[in-house]
Parts: structure tokens; sequence; C-alpha cells
């Protein structure tokens, strides 16, 4: 089987892959693949033809040498094959084989490495006939040429000089010239002429050193048409060694309409962000304005509910607490959307420094207590570790266990709400965990997984769904992630619940 020029190396990926699925389809070549071991993993038509191994008798089985006669198993013929192929790229020659039957015959043979995506060697492609049967190397070069006319891409092909020797169909419809005024013109006609010089000095560089190049490469590049016009382009780039020198052969794709698509979204991401930027702008010069009516609303409730400009009647006193308890849940759902628009936008300053647990947690049982023994609850907190401090900002520290310990007591109709202090170690550091006890009504499996959504709330038998804001335990978790730690869960439904946060021990 005479090759002719050798047309292609192991590395021109795209026409290798195609001429390995041409003589794979055929019974005149007998083309086989192995693994790094020689192992075959690959055996086709013509294989089974030529040497008489079915493929059930060798895929995964048999090794290269099994095609060899004893005296070249014995100078180890095959591994200088492997080894001449890898440093080469290419083995070729005539070579003694062995049919199963034990008959002899003499086989023109090319083995050439095999590369996957990453480009690492991970086997060998080897290809033979029988010489008695060879063809003239015409018609494997016929083949070859139908390959460039079926490839997907434009494929140009330059010689050492740059100037183009071959091209297929869709270069012509890509930059609108005729196959004749191409060759033997300068590759740089296909360039914009801003970027011919500097592409010549590549050019010369990449032949100094010719590897693959794989499509894109992070590259900014553009065609240029007949017409004038340019357009983006994404190129691979393979040498072809042959007996006239080394070739190079280019896969170009046009990306107009990716590029197009890219732009869009790009403009689409500005757009999201200065919508998100104007969002915050809104948000904090609302702050104030929002606030201000509130506190007047819920202080001067507060005023007349206690008494001191006269006397109120039963009825006067339910309604202005009704006013009283819509406000200040009115500024709990404003402060939460506020802080929640801090934490996404980056703007949260902490001060991270030690902070002793042990008045943080006092402070939050003051401030909680009348509502848990409104509920007849018993409140407490426990420290089982001495003097316990975490590194943390003490306003974002309390806000959390405020958060967890009124959703105890909201959601706990009888028995206890407990605080508790204990230090561990985990893997090479000792942290602090401050766990939030309840024996209220729990929460599903099912619901677990969402408790820490935005606006997410599950139904309770306790309270109705719609009260509460949905962002405390999801404020909770972001202030956590900002401190370095974490909150856990764990909950059985029907007997209550232990939120958990780990911090650093300062």
């Amino acid at each position: 089987m005479p090759f002719g020029k050798p047309l292609i190396k192991h590395d021109s990926e795209v026409a290798l892959q195609c001429l390995i699925g041409l003589l794979h389809s055929s019974t005149e070549y007998s083309v086989s693949e192995t693994n790094m071991e020689g192992t075959f993993i690959g055996w086709n038509e013509g294989a089974r033809r030529l040497y008489g191994y079915d493929p059930t008798e060798i895929l995964g089985k048999a090794k290269l040498e099994i095609l060899h006669p004893p005296e070249d198993i014995a100078d180890d013929l095959s591994t200088v094959m492997r080894l001449e192929a890898l440093r080469k790229q290419k083995w070729e020659g005539v070579v003694s084989r062995v049919r199963k039957n034990g008959q002899r015959f003499q086989a023109r043979a090319m083995l050439i490495p095999r590369y996957d995506a990453a480009e690492r060697h991970d086997g060998y492609l080897l290809i033979s006939r029988e010489i008695s049967q060879d063809v003239p190397s015409a018609k494997a070069e016929e083949k070859f040429r139908a390959l460039l006319e079926s490839a997907p891409d434009a494929i140009v092909i330059v010689d050492h000089q740059g100037r183009i020797v071959l091209v297929n169909s869709q270069v012509e419809k890509l930059f609108g010239y005729a196959r004749k005024e191409l060759l033997n013109q300068p590759m740089e006609m296909l360039v914009p002429g801003r970027f011919r010089n500097k592409h010549q000095h590549h050019r010369g560089n990449y032949f100094a050193e010719p590897r693959v190049r794989p499509m894109g490469g992070g590259l900014d590049l553009f065609g240029l048409r007949k017409d004038g016009t340019e357009f983006p382009v994404e190129i691979s780039l393979s040498p072809l060694e042959t007996e006239d020198g080394v070739l190079v052969s280019s896969s170009i794709r046009d990306v107009t309409e990716r590029k197009r698509a890219e732009l869009i979204l790009q403009k689409k991401n500005i757009e999201l962000e200065n919508a998100n930027l104007a969002k915050d702008r809104f948000l904090a010069s609302m702050s104030h304005e929002l606030r201000t009516p509130l506190n007047a609303i819920i202080g001067f409730t507060g005023t007349l509910l206690m008494k001191l400009p006269g006397p109120l009647l039963p009825d006067q006193e339910r309604q202005l607490r009704t006013v009283q308890a819509s406000a200040r849940h009115l500024l709990s759902l404003i402060n939460d959307l506020l802080d929640l628009a801090k934490i996404e936008s980056g703007k949260v300053e902490l001060n991270l420094e030690p902070v002793q647990c042990r008045s943080v947690v006092d402070d939050v049982i003051t401030s909680l207590r009348p509502s848990a023994e409104a509920k007849g609850l018993t409140f407490e907190a426990m420290f089982e570790a001495t003097n316990p401090s975490v590194r943390a900002d003490r306003r974002a520290l309390s806000q959390i266990l405020l958060n967890l310990t009124s959703n105890a007591i909201k959601f706990t109709e009888q028995g206890t709400v407990v605080l508790i202090v204990s230090a561990r170690r985990q893997h090479t550091r000792r942290v602090i965990e401050i766990s939030v006890s309840d024996t209220g009504v729990g929460i599903r499996e099912e619901d677990q997984a969402k408790l820490f959504q935005p606006f997410a709330q599950v139904e309770s038998p306790v309270r109705k769904r719609e009260e509460g804001t949905g962002l405390g335990l999801h404020l909770s978790r972001k202030l956590a992630e900002l401190l370095g730690g974490e909150i856990t869960l764990l909950s059985e439904y029907g007997k209550g619940s232990t939120f958990t946060l780990t911090l650093e021990e300062a």
C-alpha cells in the first residue's frame, strides 16, 4: 500500500479523523487501533479479511505482536515501530505479516500515534495492505482531497513561504474567491491589511516550531472577503509533513453569529448591572424616607397606648395595638429588604474582632424574654464552653441570633427554647457552636431545603404562612457566610428544631 506523499500527520486531527472514518468503512485496507499497551481496540472489515481474525478474537485480547512472525517478535519489532512512530509522528515500511492460518505475506504498513482531545498520547493507528494489492498513490491523494471537500470548515493549506497550495470548496463560499484565484497566492490575501505584517511574523514563528493550535485559542482573529468585508473567525492550525517539507493546514470557522450573540448578551448584562445599581441607589435614598414615618407611627402609637394623653376605650386600645403591630411588621420588612440589598451588592461593612459570646447571648435573652414568657415558655441559655469568644462582627452576630431565637419562640407553643454555647475542634481549628433549640412544631424534611431561600415560608399549624418577611433565615445564612461561618439545621417534624451557628474561635 504505497501511501505516496505522507499527506497528513497524526496531529492534523480533523483530517485524520475523516481519514480514519473513510478507511474504517473500507474493505481494501486493514485499519486497526491500539491502546498504549498495544492491545487492539479497533478492528475493521479489511483487517478481518487480511488477517483472518474476527473482532471478537482480537478486541481487548490480542496485541500487535500477534501479526508478527516469530523472528520479528524475538527482535521486538513491534516496540521499535512504536518508538519510531512516536519520535517521528509516523512509522512506515514493508513488514512481514502472519495470518490466523499461519500463512505469511508482505505488507506495507503505517503506524501513527493517536492523541486525545487534551493532546495526550493514548494509542496508535495501524493501516496496512498486502503489497500484491498495492494501489497507485494517486488514488490515496484522491481520497484525501475528498476528505477535504467533506470537511465542515474552510481548510487552507500553505507552504513554508506562506503560499496557498490547497483549499476546499468551503473556502470559496466563505471568502468569495474562486479556487484558481487563491492557489499560489500569499495567505495574507485572506487577512485584513492592518494585521498582515503581524501575521507574517507569526507565520514565521509557527514554521520554526510547528505544533497543533486548537480552534479559537482565545485570540480575536478576522478574515477578509474578496468584496473587502471583514468577519470574525476562529482558526486551528496543524502541521503536515510531506516529502516536499512541512505544510500547515488551517481550519477556518466563521463566528459572526456567535460574536453577535455574545455582544447582545454583554449589552444585556450591562443593562442588568445598571438596573441593579439603580435599585441600590433607590434603596439607599429611600431608607430614611421609609423608616422615619414608620418610627413616628410606632412612637406616637406607643405614647397613646401608655395613656399619657388620657384614658382609652377598649376598642381604641385594640385598634391602636393593631396599628402598632402592623407598623412594626412593615418596618421589619423594610429593614430586611435593605439589609438584603446591602449584602447582595457587597456593601455590608463588617468589623471583625474578638466578641464575647456570653454578652451577646445575654442581650438576646433579655430582649426576647418578654415574648417567651408571654407564651409560658422556658427560655434560658447554657454555656458548655468557658469564656467562649468568636471572631465576628458584634452587630451581625447579634442579628443572626435574634433571628434564630425569635423564630424559635414564634413557632413554639409550649415547652422550651434554649441557647447552647459549646466549643469543639473542626479539622485543624477550634470553633464555637451557638445552637438555638426548641420544642416547637419542627420542619418537614421536604421543606428544609427551601427554608433558607429568600422570601421562603413553610406552612405551620401555629402561624399563618403570610406572617413574617421570609427573609430572616436567608439573611442570617448570608451574614454567617460573611463572618466565615455557617448555619446548619436539624429538625424533626412535630418535635422541634435546632439551628446551629458555627464560627471560628477567637
